[in-house]
């Protein structure tokens, strides 16, 4: 099985996907671990049209980064964290 990742049963604590293991401190999936990665690295500032109200789950994680973000941080990614397979 080369180049398959391992799914956990723990959900992905940002969008409740499957996760991939631990990333920056918490269980997430690739897709919110690369997410999270890119807008610390590029110091990106986002905002939500929606009073932060959206809806992060792996149907629409891609709808609103800002919650997305937030949702990062609220779940406890450490931007200083390392990506642990």
């Amino acid at each position: 099985m080369s180049g398959s990742r391992i799914l956990y049963n723990v959900p992905c604590s940002v969008c409740h996907d499957n996760s991939s293991g631990k990333h920056y401190s918490v269980y997430a999936c690739d897709g919110c671990a690369g997410f999270f990665k890119r807008s610390v690295r590029r110091n990106r500032i986002y905002h939500c049209k929606n009073r932060n109200k959206c809806v992060v789950d792996k149907y629409r994680r891609n709808q609103c980064r800002a919650c997305r973000y937030r949702r990062c941080l609220d779940a406890g990614m450490n931007k200083d964290g390392r990506i642990h397979k």
